[in-house]
């Protein structure tokens, strides 16, 4: 019984697939960003001024850009569907 129990601890990182792992990793350098890009920026855009943290800036901006890269391909997808019928 002993040696079961050894072997199911041993094998904790066998349990997880590589792409557990990658969120992980990628989990612990995102927070290892945020702290150390605590400190504030100015953002200049027309007639506005934001000064907000140098990771949420960032964050925002990922995340825009991750809208229209799906909004494009949204476009490319339907357009292939009116194609191929």
């Amino acid at each position: 019984m002993s040696k079961s129990a050894g072997t199911s601890s041993s094998n904790i990182f066998a349990k997880r697939s590589p792409a557990t792992w990658v969120a992980v990793i990628l989990a612990v350098v995102a927070v290892v960003f945020i702290f150390q890009n605590r400190d504030s920026a100015d953002i200049n855009l027309l007639w506005v001024e934001v000064s907000s943290p140098l990771w949420f800036i960032l964050l925002v901006v990922f995340v825009v850009g991750w809208i229209v890269g799906i909004l494009t391909m949204r476009g490319r997808t339907k357009r292939k569907e009116s194609v191929a019928k």
